[in-house]
C-alpha cells in the first residue's frame, strides 16, 4: 500500500479536509502544551553544545509563546544576576549587554518569592510602578508591559530564573505553564554546560601552559608561506619539517589529504587558508576546529587544530597553528552526551512516549524511525526496518480512526502542529490509546515530506477518564432518584400530616358547636388527643429517620438497665392500642440468665416498640401479636439476645421484602389510610439494630403474619448497678418559685397554668435577656427552678443559662436550670449541658416528667 501517496493526494483536496476536520475536532487540540514541550526538547538535544542547545530553546519558547523576548539570568558571585542567554524576535531590541551584574535590590523581590515555591506574572507593568519601584524602572526601560518569569533551582538551591516578555495577557497562565515544565532541562542544561566550559576550560589552560600537551606546535608566515617548527611528534606520521619546504599550504593540502577521513577534508581546507584564519584571528586571537585522521598505529583519532594570533599577526600576517589530540576530551563528551540522551529516553520511557520520524517520500514506502521507547509502545524489535516500522503502526490503528489520524498529518503539513487521540491495536496488550503529535521538518531536501514528532500510550488515562465518567453518571442517577424520592416524600408527608390536622380541626369545630353536649366534647377531646400523639410520633420518626440516615450516629449511651423492666414497658405502652385494636399482645421470656444489663435502654425499647407497633398496627381484628426473648449466648460479659416478635398480620409480599426497611416505603398504597402509617417504622429498627452492632431478619408471608427476628449483643453488669429510677406518680412541686423563660406566648400561657395549678409560683420572662434581667434584679435564693427555653430571640437560653452560671452570687451556681426545646437530639442535649443547665425536657412537655425533674432538683 502506497501510504505517503494516499496521504499527499488528499492534501489538495482542502473542502473535504476541513468537512472530515470539523467531524473529529472533539478528539484534537493543536496547541498542546506536552507537544510544545517534547518538541522544544527534541529540538535542543539535537544540538552538540549546550549553550546552543539553551539558545535553540528559548528560541523555540519565545515563538510558541508568541513573546518579545526570552532570556536566562544567572545569579553570579558578588550576589547580582547576568542575563546570560537571550533570544530576540524580529524588530527587537537585544538586551542582553546591558542586563549583566543586575544589582540584587533589583530583583531583590523577585527572589523572596521564588523562595517560597512562586513564581512571577505581571499583567500590567504600571501594577508594580509603586510596590516595585526599582524593578519597575528596569522593566519599563526595556519597553516591558508584561511578563512570566519562574526561578531555576539546583536542588533545593536558587540559581537565577528565566522568562517570556510581553506575551500575549490571555496567555499568561499557559505560558507559566510551559516555562515551569521546560525549567528542569534548562537547570540540566546548565549544569551540563558548566562542565563542558570546565573541560574546556582545563583544556585551554592546558594547552597554553604546558606545550608538551601538543603534538607539534608550529609558526606560520602567510605572506611567503614558510613555517617554523617549534615543536613536532612523530606520533602524527608526518614529517612537517620537511613538508613545509615546499610552503604552508602545498604542505597543509598533502597532510589533508593523506591523513583526514574524507567527510572533514573540504572543512579542514576552508578553515586553513589564509584569509579565513586572518579574518578569524582579528576577532577572536582564535580558534580551533576538530577533525578525525584515518586510523594510525599510534592510536590518533581526534584531532584539533588550534590558530592563535601572535603580537605580530597583524602587522606580518601570521599565526602559531598547533595539533592537539582530544581522543580524551572527545570519549569524555560523548558519554555525557550519551547520559544526557539515556536519562531524557529514560524519563520519556517512563512516561511512556516515543519519538519518531516518519518520512513520507514521493514513489518510496512510507518510513518510520523509532527510538527506544517509541519501539517499545509499538512492540517492535530494535533490529526492524523503517519501512516494516511505519507498516506495524500504521496497519493497527483502528479502522474507524484511520481517516482521522490521516487527517492530523494533512494538517501537521498545512499547519504546522497537530495532535490526535486514537485507539492502537498493540500485539501483546491488545487495544491501547496514544496520544500522537507532531510538525514538519522544514529541512527535509527530498520530494515529499518529513514528520517529527510523539507517541504516548494514555490507555490509563482514558479509563480511568472512564471510570470518572461513570461514576459522576452514578452519581447523577443517584441524585435524580434522591430528588425523587424527596418529590415523594414530600408528597406523602403532606398527606400523612395534613391528615391528623385536618381531623383536629374539624374537631375543635364540633367542640364549638356542641357546649351543651358533654359526652360529645368528651369523644372530641380524646380523639383529639390521638391525633396530636399521632401527629407528634409522626414528626419524631421523621426526625428519627432523617438523622439517622445522614450517616451521624446515634449517641452511644452506657447505662445500667434492667432488660425485664424494659420489655415490660414496651409491653406497658402499646397494651391499650391492643385492647382498643383487639388483639391478643403477650410476652414471653425464655432462658434469661443475665437481665441486669449496660447499654442503651432507649435504643433498645426504639427497635422493640417499633416493631411491635407495626404488628399491631398492620394485624387483623381478633389477631394476637407474640414477643419471645431469649439469651443465647454468654461470652466474656456480654450476652446475645434474640428478641422473635411474631403477628397473624396482612404479611409481605416476596417483591416487597427487599425494600422493608427502605424509609416512606409500603407495599400497599392505601396503608397509610386503613393502617395509619408512613414507612419509617421499619427504617429506623434497621439504622438502630446496626448501630448496635446486631442483626434483624424479616420471614413474612401475604395473609399469613410476619416474623422479625432482631439479635443484639448487650454487656452484662457485673457490678449489679441499678439505675436511678422514677418516682410513681407526680412529682411534689407545690411553693416551688419558678422563673419560666419562654418567647411564644400560647406556650408560655400553657406552661404557666399547668405550674400555678401544681401551687408553684411563677415569674414570666419573653426571652433570654429578660430572664437574665429578672434573676439579676431578684434577692438571692428567690427562685427554686428556671424552666428556660433554647430558641428565643435577642439571647438564646444557652447565652442566658451561660450569664446567669457566671454570675457573682451564690445562687448563680447553684439553681437547677432546666431546658424545654423542641429540638431533642443527643447533641441538643449535650449543647444544654456544656451551657451549665441542669435537665432537658423535649417539647411538648411531658408533664408528669417535668414535676418529677423539678421535684429531684429541689
Amino acid at each position: 500500500m502506497d501510504y505517503s501517496g494516499e496521504l499527499l493526494k488528499r492534501a489538495g483536496d482542502e473542502t473535504p479536509l476541513i468537512e472530515e476536520q470539523e467531524r473529529h475536532s472533539d478528539m484534537q487540540s493543536v496547541q498542546n502544551l506536552e507537544a510544545v514541550i517534547n518538541e522544544g526538547l527534541r529540538t535542543a538535544l539535537l544540538e552538540e553544545i549546550p549553550d546552543r542547545s539553551l539558545e535553540v530553546l528559548l528560541e523555540h519558547l519565545g515563538k510558541a509563546l508568541n513573546g518579545e523576548r526570552t532570556y536566562i539570568f544567572e545569579q553570579n558571585e558578588s550576589g547580582g544576576d547576568d542575563n546570560t542567554y537571550e533570544w530576540a524576535a524580529d524588530g527587537v531590541e537585544p538586551e542582553k549587554e546591558y542586563l549583566q551584574n543586575v544589582p540584587p535590590e533589583v530583583c531583590a523581590s523577585w527572589y523572596r518569592k521564588f523562595r517560597v515555591g512562586e513564581h512571577i506574572e505581571i499583567e500590567r507593568l504600571e501594577d508594580i510602578r509603586e510596590t516595585e519601584p526599582l524593578q519597575y524602572e528596569n522593566l519599563k526601560r526595556q519597553n516591558i508591559h508584561s511578563l512570566v518569569v519562574v526561578p531555576l533551582y539546583d536542588g533545593k538551591r536558587i540559581i537565577g530564573f528565566y522568562g517570556v516578555d510581553n506575551p500575549p495577557v490571555r496567555s499568561l497562565e499557559y505560558a507559566s505553564n510551559i516555562l515551569q515544565t521546560a525549567a528542569y532541562f534548562i537547570v540540566s542544561s546548565l549544569k551540563r554546560r558548566n562542565l563542558f566550559r570546565e573541560l574546556q576550560k582545563r583544556s585551554y589552560n592546558v594547552l597554553h601552559a604546558l606545550s608538551v600537551d601538543y603534538l607539534g606546535i608550529y609558526e606560520v608566515k602567510f605572506d611567503t608561506g614558510e613555517c617554523e617548527v617549534y615543536r613536532s611528534s612523530e606520533q602524527t606520521g608526518i614529517d612537517w619539517a620537511a613538508q613545509f619546504q615546499d610552503g604552508y599550504q602545498t604542505a597543509v593540502e598533502r597532510y589533508i589529504s593523506q591523513y583526514v577521513v574524507p567527510r572533514d577534508r573540504e572543512r579542514l581546507r576552508d578553515v586553513t587558508k589564509k584569509d579565513y584564519v586572518l579574518a578569524q584571528l582579528r576577532t577572536k586571537k582564535k580558534f580551533s576546529v576538530r577533525y578525525q585522521v584515518n586510523d594510525s598505529s599510534f592510536g590518533l583519532k581526534h584531532l584539533e587544530l588550534h590558530f592563535s594570533a601572535t603580537e605580530k599577526t597583524a602587522e606580518e600576517n601570521c599565526a602559531i597553528f598547533a595539533q592537539r589530540d582530544i581522543n580524551a576530551v572527545v570519549e569524555q563528551e560523548e558519554k555525557y552526551k550519551l547520559e544526557a540522551r539515556q536519562s531524557l529516553e529514560d524519563i520519556l520511557e517512563g512516561a511512556r512516549t516515543g519519538i519518531w520520524t516518519i518520512e513520507l517520500e514521493e514513489g518510496c514506502q512510507p518510513r518510520m524511525y523509532a527510538d527506544r521507547t517509541m519501539r517499545i509502545l509499538l512492540g517492535a524489535p530494535d533490529e526492524i526496518g523503517p519501512e516494516e516500522c511505519y507498516r506495524r503502526w500504521f496497519e493497527n490503528i483502528e479502522p474507524d480512526y484511520v481517516d482521522m489520524v490521516q487527517d492530523a498529518v494533512l494538517q501537521i503539513l498545512e499547519t504546522g502542529r497537530a495532535e490526535v487521540i486514537y485507539p492502537w491495536k498493540h500485539p501483546e496488550l491488545g487495544k491501547i490509546y496514544v496520544r500522537c503529535g507532531g510538525v514538519p521538518d522544514k529541512t527535509f531536501k527530498k520530494p515529499g515530506a518529513c514528520l517529527h514528532g510523539y507517541h504516548q500510550d494514555i490507555t490509563e488515562t482514558m479509563e480511568t477518564r472512564k471510570k470518572q465518567e461513570q461514576s459522576i453518571m452514578e452519581l447523577l442517577e443517584r441524585v435524580r432518584r434522591a430528588n425523587s424520592a424527596k418529590s415523594e416524600f414530600l408528597s406523602r408527608m403532606s398527606h400523612d400530616l395534613r391528615t391528623p390536622i385536618n381531623g383536629i380541626l374539624g374537631l375543635l369545630a364540633i367542640l364549638e358547636k356542641s357546649p351543651d353536649d358533654p359526652e360529645r366534647q368528651r369523644a372530641c377531646r380524646k380523639k383529639i388527643r390521638v391525633s396530636t400523639e399521632h401527629l407528634l410520633s409522626l414528626v419524631n420518626d421523621v426526625l428519627q429517620v432523617s438523622k439517622l440516615e445522614s450517616g451521624r450516629p446515634a449517641a452511644e449511651v452506657e447505662e445500667p438497665f434492667d432488660l425485664h423492666d424494659a420489655l415490660e414497658d414496651c409491653i406497658t405502652i402499646l397494651s391499650p392500642q391492643a385492647e382498643e385494636a383487639g388483639i391478643r399482645l403477650a410476652l414471653e421470656e425464655v432462658a434469661l440468665h443475665h437481665s441486669r444489663l449496660i447499654g442503651n435502654p432507649l435504643h433498645l425499647k426504639q427497635i422493640l416498640m417499633n416493631v411491635i407497633d407495626n404488628a399491631l398496627k398492620y394485624n387483623r381484628p381478633q389477631g394476637s401479636v407474640s414477643v419471645r426473648v431469649e439469651e443465647t449466648a454468654f461470652r466474656n460479659g456480654s450476652a446475645s439476645y434474640r428478641f422473635v416478635i411474631e403477628d397473624t398480620g396482612i404479611g409481605i409480599g416476596e417483591d416487597f421484602k427487599p425494600h422493608i426497611f427502605e424509609p416512606f416505603t409500603q407495599e400497599h398504597p392505601d396503608a397509610r389510610t386503613h393502617y395509619n402509617g408512613v414507612g419509617l417504622g421499619m427504617s429506623i429498627v434497621k439504622k438502630l439494630v446496626e448501630q448496635m452492632r446486631g442483626t434483624v431478619e424479616v420471614d413474612s408471608s401475604p395473609g399469613k403474619g410476619s416474623v422479625v427476628q432482631i439479635i443484639l449483643p448487650i454487656r452484662f453488669d457485673e457490678a449489679g448497678r441499678t439505675g436511678e429510677e422514677e418516682q410513681d406518680g407526680q412529682g411534689d412541686i407545690a411553693g416551688m418559685r419558678v422563673l419560666l423563660v419562654e418567647d411564644n406566648e400560647i406556650n408560655r400561657e400553657i406552661v404557666e397554668f399547668i405550674l400555678q395549678d401544681a401551687a408553684a409560683e411563677v415569674v414570666a420572662a419573653v426571652n433570654g435577656k429578660a430572664a437574665v434581667d429578672v434573676f439579676m434584679a431578684s434577692a438571692p435564693g428567690t427562685f427554686d427552678c428556671v424552666l428556660m427555653d433554647l430558641m428565643m430571640p435577642v439571647m438564646s437560653g444557652y447565652e442566658a443559662a451561660r450569664v446567669i452560671r457566671g454570675l457573682d452570687r451564690a445562687d448563680a451556681k447553684t439553681v437547677p436550670i432546666i431546658a424545654l426545646s423542641a429540638n431533642a437530639f443527643e447533641e441538643d442535649i449535650a449543647l444544654a449541658k456544656d451551657a451549665g443547665m441542669n435537665g432537658h425536657l423535649a417539647k411538648p412537655v411531658d408533664i408528669r416528667k417535668m414535676f418529677r425533674l423539678m421535684s429531684s432538683l429541689r
